[in-house]
């Protein structure tokens, strides 16, 4: 069963390459804080990107639903197993 994909793919798409380019610069940082641990400027930008991210994350899945099974919001239906899948739509 599936949930139906109406949806903006131009939309979507460029939401989850929002959510992987935040993640990808969170990812790239906090490599750089390991070893810069009170670097300011680096903890202010972490911190920048970590808003950037959840903000990212937060607005795709209250529109397309979970990026993973554990994430999204409350809801009274499971909805990681019945979204439609990428590979569903050709977005990506």
């Amino acid at each position: 069963m599936s949930m139906s994909c109406n949806c903006n793919a131009s939309e979507k798409m460029r939401l989850f390459q929002a959510v992987n380019q935040y993640g990808f610069a969170l990812s790239d940082i906090t490599l750089y804080l390991d070893t810069h641990p009170k670097d300011q400027e680096a903890l202010d930008y972490y911190n920048h990107m970590n808003h950037m991210y959840q903000k990212a994350c937060s607005e795709y899945e209250h529109k397309y639903g979970p990026l993973t099974q554990f994430g999204g919001e409350e809801h009274d239906v499971w909805k990681w197993s019945v979204q439609c899948w990428p590979w569903e739509r050709g977005y990506f």
